[in-house]
Order: C-alpha cells, then structure tokens, then sequence
C-alpha cells in the first residue's frame, strides 16, 4: 500500500493561515466542513462574531487560486494566550475533532504562545497576545485542521519546501521592527527549516503560518519527495506583489513507497585519507560517533598504489558542520564531499524484556520492527547488555547472544 504524502510550497509566497486553508479547500477539502469548523470559534471567544465564510475563485498575477473571504467582528483588542489556548480546546470539543487534528491544532497555537512568552520574557500563563489574539488565529488552526482531517492527511507524511519570508520592515503593536519578525525567528528556531528572503520586502509568513508548518512538517526539504500527484490545491493571500503570485501550493499524492516505512533526509560525508596510522582512524571513529549517525571506515587504494580508508559520515543535518569540523580537525584531510539523500526506515520500538539466563534474570533492552498488523518481524538485543550478561554468566558472548535472541524472539512474538 503506498502512504499518502503532501508537499506545501511556500519558496515564493511564504504561508499564511488563510493561504494553507484556502489551498487544502482548492485541493479538495470538503468547504462545508471547513466552514463549519470556523464559524465553530465564535462560540468559544467571548466578544467576537463571525458574519460571512466563503472560499471565492480568484487570479492572482494569472494564476487561479482559492482565497478566503472572511467578515467578523471582535470587541477585545488583546487577550491572554493561556485564555486562547482553553477557547481553541473548547471550540475542538464542540466540534469532535479527531484527536490528531486536535493536537496539531492547540499545538501551534502553543507554539505561537511560547514564542511569544520567550521573546517578551513571561510565562505562558500570563502573556498577552496582540496580532494573535482575535478571532481569526482561531478560524485559520480550525479550518486548516477540519481540512487536514478531510483530505486524510494526518495518516500521511507532509513535506515543506523552504520558507520565504520577505524582508524590510515590519509595524505593529510593539513598534517597527526588521522582518521576519521575532516571533517567526522563535517559531522556527532549532527547527529543521531553512528561511529565504523571497521577493518583496513585505512579511510573507505570519507567525500562524510558521507554527502550524513546525507543527506539520520535521522540517524543509531542497527537492519535492517521490510522489505521484493526485490533488494540487493553490491558495491566495489577500496581499498584491509584483512579479509573482502571492499563492501557496499543496501538492496531494502518494509516495509508492510502503506505507509502514518512514522517509527522512540526512548528509552523507565523505573523505580519502591516504598517510593515517591505524590509531588516528580509530580516534577519528570514536570523535565522529558522538555527532554522527553512522561511521564507515573503507580500506581501498588510490593513486600511485597507496594504501588509504575512505570515511563515509552519515549525518543529521543540524549536525553537518561538528561533522565537517571534526573530520577536518581529527583527520587531516583538506576536503569532503557531502551529499544530501532521502532515507527510508521502518519504524521501531525500544523495549525492556525480562530474560532469564542460566537462573539469573536480567533486562535487555530490545530494538522491535513490526508490520502494520503489530506483529514483530524482527527483535534485537542491545549488544552491551548481551556483553553484560555473557561476563555476569561467565560464558562465551555468542552463547549468550543465542540464549538471549531466543528469550527475546519467545517473549515479543518475534517470528
């Protein structure tokens, strides 16, 4: 069965509430459905009322789009994010959303909120909410969840392409400020996310926008993944620029990869090295292991029938320059070829299970894979604690990794 997957370019027009929404309804989500989640928030705000929802057609610099056409009123000119975070779980009761959708919802809404508490330095019980506080932050979580929830998109995977976020200066509340505003900086800080300037020096992406792409997406990819498209959703903002259109993109499909496997992006390093000794490369494995994921040490031969290892670095991206910065340190070697790639894994467990070995007993911590019906295809034992047990028992480490994998396969249901 291929897994669902769904790729929202924002690269030229950043994203907006209202722009996701308005493309997840151009991309087929029920509008009805979605309507109903936003005219939903006004019971849950005290001082506010919605008076028109509609999704109209429109062109935006030749390109047709989506847009939401929103009319309401809110008495309250501020509010406390705590006091909007228990409006939005109300309004996400009254409505029966399903718990996924629930989440995502009050989760960007609490990223928002702790953006905010950090960048004025208060709790996230007492600060105040300005641009975020009326009614229309609600409308955009609301609406974009009901339509998530439709198009199933929860059950799939959802890619970000990088994140434009205009330039030049920004007013409000708190005065004029350079953009991306603080609160965008906080949303996507130590976020796998990489921002572009874009094209205007306007604000491309509000923070609304920014938290419920954290809150969707691991992180931004520089290629759209392997998808076979099936839906294409575009949304208008209600903002005019010259020379593009101010639209975001969703592209629905599938992977036609197996739906139980996970697909991320990592960084693979690598470098000739030609005059170590053996004791430098093993110094080099033990530094680079602590930053890395993997470290693969090749013994080859290279020009004029040197003897010389290739170091090949599988690396987090977040973690590529201590990489870099090791490898170049520990290791000598004037340059390296890094590659980004996609990687596919099944997902997996950890787990403690209780073996007996020999009358004694011991926990062993145990890496499970299982299929889609829950059933375990395969288990392994953590070899340390399988050293642990072989030392404690006085016998071979082979042996005891025999008896444990049997216990282990025994107690998991492991085929």
């Amino acid at each position: 069965m291929a897994a669902k997957v769904a790729v929202i370019d924002c690269q030229v027009a950043g994203v907006a509430g209202d722009m996701l929404m308005s493309s997840l309804v151009d991309a087929g989500a029920n509008k009805v459905k979605v309507i109903d989640a936003i005219f939903a928030c006004q019971d849950s705000l005290k001082g506010s009322k919605i008076t028109k929802v509609d999704f109209a057609k429109v062109v935006s610099h030749g390109f047709a789009a989506t847009q939401l056409k929103m009319k309401y009123s809110d008495s309250v000119h501020g509010r406390k994010g705590a006091e909007m975070h228990r409006s939005l779980a109300r309004c996400c009761d009254s409505l029966g959303l399903e718990q996924r959708a629930k989440t995502f919802a009050l989760e960007s809404l609490k990223t928002i909120i702790t953006a905010e508490a950090t960048i004025h330095g208060e709790d996230f019980d007492s600060v105040h909410l300005h641009e975020a506080s009326s009614i229309d932050t609600l409308a955009d979580l609301m609406g974009c969840s009901a339509a998530l929830q439709d198009l199933r998109l929860f059950d799939g995977k959802i890619y970000s392409t990088k994140v434009a976020v205009g330039g030049g200066l920004l007013k409000f509340s708190h005065g004029t400020i350079p953009n991306p505003a603080s609160a965008i900086l906080e949303i996507f800080k130590n976020k796998q996310f990489v921002l572009v300037g874009g094209q205007a020096e306007d604000e491309l992406t509000t923070p609304t926008g920014a938290a419920m792409m954290v809150n969707l997406a691991s992180g931004s990819v520089n290629y759209y993944p392997s998808i076979a498209p099936e839906k294409i959703g575009h949304g208008a903002g209600t903002k005019k620029f010259e020379g593009f259109a101010n639209v975001v993109r969703v592209l629905v499909g599938t992977s036609g990869i197996a739906a139980e496997t996970t697909r991320d992006t990592v960084c693979v390093v690598e470098t000739n090295i030609d005059d170590a000794s053996g004791e430098l490369v093993g110094n080099l494995v033990e530094k680079l292991s602590e930053v890395s994921r993997e470290v693969t040490v090749i013994p080859g031969t290279t020009k004029k029938s040197r003897p010389a290892y290739l170091i090949r670095i599988i690396s987090e991206n977040a973690e590529l320059n201590n990489v870099l910065e090791l490898l170049f340190s520990e290791s000598g070697t004037l340059g390296a070829r890094v590659q980004e790639v996609e990687r596919y894994v099944l997902p997996r467990a950890m787990l403690t299970v209780l073996v007996d070995i020999n009358g004694n007993t011991f926990n062993v911590h145990v890496k499970v894979v299982k299929d889609r019906a829950g059933r375990v295809t395969n288990a392994k034992a953590e070899f340390e604690d399988v050293r642990i047990i072989a030392s404690k028992c006085n016998m071979p480490v082979k042996r005891a990794m025999e008896l444990v994998n049997a216990e282990v396969m025994k107690k998991t249901g492991g085929a």
